[in-house]
């Protein structure tokens, strides 16, 4: 069974790529131009149905807006150039900035500059329309006292007598209201303010429906964060886009001025701040240094005083490079351990962690480079932080994950600071022996002049720990005033007027484009499933027999009356013209037979409706025409329509005669046409093969030979039934019917079945209701016999036109009447 799918499957496929490869070919062409026709109705119908659903897409959907502003990223450090002192603020990559203006902080900021505390809004049927900047009322918020309410439409509906209510989903609001009275509910309190008398009428006639919503800060952060766009224009030049997309045209173009403004301001801000700290943490430093240098100066003078000692010029020179040696040294160390036990103990603190401030600290110092990467390690984990805890709940996993990293890495850079102080106290503790060792040698030197030393000493490492304080102090307000941020907004607005979304040419043509390529597509799928039967040159194309090709017969347009004899009514027209090709091409075959010699011309099909019922009345009625005595039988006793064709009862007939209940005289019946008579099938016997089969059948048509000249026959389908195969087999001119574009070419296998199994080589074929009309396009119906001889009949019927038909072009093909 799969293999005959397989098989199947196989065939098809051969069928359809020989059907586009030979797409060029006049009849391939023509059937499919056949094929587009007939369905130009549905090419209408989709391509109207997606006019209008695009239509109503473009009507109904919310445009949206997109706003942008280009913001340049640029400094100018004047104190290095100029003085070339060290630049004190650490410089920012571009990537850092971008996350910067797309951090949820930086939204707020806008948010909260913006008149978004609360929006409002109209609803129409479909549409919901936010009112900004301005709107039909005004709401004034004095005091919220249950946040639940926030991020909630609370609808206002109005009364005739000037009033309202104030409703959210769940509940009413409190009592009526009067406008522009204060009024209060358990949420919150407040004044409502009519701001457009014409809004307010159509609020009130129904045509709109207002609400409003108490905005969180927090919540609008995360709604215009989806609706942010931030890229990079010029990488080398630092330009960077930022844009929104929104609904609402006004909000968009004052969102992405106030961002870039915003951001601007927050750089000048935190800056400021850096510098700040750092003058800051120099000032305490320097008023602790300078007690002690004070100190040590008025010690060192009251010791001179006392012991009238003046200079030192008689100590010993090489003693004095070695203590001068090592107090330098022991300053530095002094001053690396201050500055970091300055950042041990901001880490330890509960404040939040400046890292601006401790980096400027270290500059200088062997530490810096592995303690500052630290330090912004941490300071990346607290900004982690505080972007997410914006979306997060405190005590959520994540924000808990990340106040542990940032607890491991305080502790990190506490434990790297306090290694670093245990090798400073180390060093201290080594320089402090050595002095030692070299006082005790010293020691032999007179009492007082070491003491005068000593004392002299400790003064040089204040004045000198002073000293470079107030260095660092005047090369950081140097730093802070030559560093000038040069950001720039290079384009402050670019707001196209005509929404991104949706584009109406673009939906509107893509919409019936492909209505078009879908049509196409039902369209080429009909063709290459098309199995129907259109030619008489596919049934001759088709068949592996000696079949006989009779003729055609052409479709009528119109309604078929009840009585199916049409050459009696229209003697003159194109389908009598048909018939007659018939009878004289059955002539043809005949011509062996002597003309006085009855003959007897049987009927048949492959299935119930490919009209041999009709082909056989109206043959008949034009071979009566030609003055023979004709005779119709109707042997499709399953399914009989002779006596429909006349118009008459079948109350008898040939089920009666072939039982002997009636005589063949009896039964048979005059038509409207001279010499043309019938007899009805009778009533629907139980046997009806079993009679046909009989004795009696032959002894009717032998007594029917003795009145008439030609006896035609109306057989059962030979496809569903076998009960016409011996009047098939009996007859001098079988005729087997197909008709246009209903006969599935399968049947011409059945045809040839018929034909071979039972010798039947004198079996034509006639296809009935062919329109005509596809000759226009490609379609030949000339047609020949299977032995090399035939009759080429365009069908052109000269009797109607003369000349050639005039070429018509494929805008006439396609659409000409049908």
């Amino acid at each position: 069974m799969y293999n005959e799918d397989i098989s199947k499957l196989n065939s098809n496929f051969d069928s359809y790529k020989e059907r586009l490869t030979n797409f060029s070919n006049e009849f391939e062409l023509g059937l499919f131009i056949h094929i587009l026709r007939r369905n130009l109705l549905l090419v209408v119908v989709l391509i109207t149905i997606a006019s209008v659903s695009s239509h109503l897409y473009l009507r109904y959907t919310s445009p949206v807006y997109e706003a942008k502003t280009i913001i340049q990223l640029s400094n100018s450090d004047n104190a290095k150039r100029v003085l070339n002192v060290n630049q004190i603020y650490e410089d920012n990559s571009i990537l850092a900035e971008i996350e910067l203006m797309r951090s949820k902080l930086l939204i707020e900021r806008v948010v909260k500059k913006l008149p978004l505390k609360i929006t409002y809004f109209e609803k129409g049927e479909i549409l919901t329309d936010q009112r900004y900047p301005n709107s039909s009322f005004l709401v004034d918020i004095e005091a919220i006292t249950d946040s639940s309410i926030m991020d909630s439409p609370i609808f206002v509906e109005f009364d005739d007598d000037g009033t309202y209510i104030l409703r959210s989903s769940e509940r009413q609001l409190g009592k009526k209201n009067k406008i522009g009275i204060p009024a209060k509910n358990r949420f919150f309190s407040y004044t409502l303010q009519l701001a457009n008398q014409s809004h307010f009428d159509r609020v009130k006639e129904g045509e709109l429906e207002f609400y409003f919503i108490l905005n969180d800060p927090q919540t609008l952060a995360n709604q215009f964060s989806r609706q942010l766009g931030i890229k990079i224009l010029n990488n080398t030049a630092k330009t960077i886009e930022i844009s929104l997309r929104n609904n609402n045209q006004s909000l968009a173009k004052d969102f992405v001025v106030n961002h870039a403004e915003e951001y601007i301001k927050f750089e000048l801000e935190n800056r400021e701040k850096s510098a700040t700290s750092i003058i800051r943490f120099i000032d305490t430093q320097l008023d602790t240094v300078y007690g002690n240098l004070r100190n040590s100066e008025l010690t060192l003078n009251t010791y001179k005083k006392e012991n009238r000692i003046s200079n030192l010029d008689n100590l010993s020179t090489l003693y004095f490079d070695f203590f001068r040696e090592f107090e330098n040294e022991m300053v530095e160390l002094e001053l690396e351990e201050s500055m970091l036990e300055q950042v041990i103990s901001t880490i330890e603190s509960d404040s939040e962690v400046d890292v601006y401030s401790m980096i400027p600290v270290l500059t200088g110092t062997k530490y810096e480079s592995a303690i500052s990467s630290l330090l912004e390690s941490l300071r990346n984990l607290l900004v982690s932080r505080e972007e997410i805890q914006f979306d997060l709940k405190e005590g959520s996993k994540r924000l808990e994950q990340l106040d542990y990293s940032i607890g491991i890495q305080k502790k990190l850079i506490i434990e790297s600071i306090e290694s670093a102080m245990e090798k400073i106290q180390k060093r201290k503790e080594f320089i402090s022996a050595k002095i030692n060792e070299y006082e005790a040698d010293f020691g032999k030197l007179p009492q007082k002049e070491l003491e005068l030393a000593r004392l002299k000493r400790i003064f040089d490492i204040n004045e000198k720990y002073y000293t470079l304080l107030l260095e660092k102090k005047t090369e950081y307000r140097i730093s802070q005033a030559g560093y000038v941020p040069e950001n720039r907004i290079l384009e402050r607005l670019i707001a196209p007027k005509a929404p991104i979304s949706p584009k109406r040419s673009l939906i509107s043509s893509s919409a019936i484009a492909g209505a078009l390529l879908l049509s196409l597509v039902i369209i080429v799928i009909k063709y290459l499933m098309h199995s129907r039967i259109t030619s008489l040159s596919e049934i001759t194309k088709l068949s592996n027999a000696e079949i006989t090709i009779l003729g055609m017969i052409p479709k009528y347009k119109k309604d078929i009356p009840t009585s199916q004899l049409l050459i009696d009514k229209s003697p003159k027209s194109m389908i009598s013209e048909s018939f007659r090709s018939v009878r004289t091409n059955i002539q043809f075959m005949g011509q062996e037979k002597s003309t006085d010699e009855p003959r007897v011309i049987a009927i048949t099909s492959t299935t119930s409706g490919e009209g041999k019922t009709f082909v056989a009345i109206n043959l008949a009625g034009i071979i009566a025409y030609s003055g023979q005595r004709v005779i119709v039988l109707d042997l499709d006793m399953r399914k009989p329509k002779i006596h429909i064709g006349f118009d008459v009862d079948n109350l008898q007939g040939m089920s009666t005669i072939l039982i002997g209940k009636h005589q063949i005289d009896d039964c048979v019946l005059n038509s409207k046409v001279e010499n043309l008579d019938f007899i009805t099938a009778g009533p629907i016997p139980p046997n009806p093969a079993e009679l046909i089969l009989g004795k009696r059948m032959k002894e009717v048509i032998r007594k029917l030979k003795e009145s008439y000249d030609t006896i035609i026959i109306d057989n059962p389908p030979v496809g569903l039934v076998t009960d016409g195969i011996p009047m098939i087999k009996e007859a001098d001119y079988p005729i087997y019917i197909f008709r246009s574009d209903f006969s599935k070419k399968q049947y011409v296998q059945m045809a040839d079945r018929l034909i071979n199994e039972n010798n039947l080589h004198n079996l034509s074929v006639v296809l009935n209701c062919v329109d005509v009309e596809r000759n226009k396009y490609g379609y030949s119906y000339g047609y020949g016999y299977g032995y090399g001889y035939g009759y080429g009949y365009g069908y052109g019927y000269g009797y109607y036109e003369d000349g050639k038909k005039e070429k018509q072009s494929l805008s006439k093909k396609l659409f000409g009447r049908q």
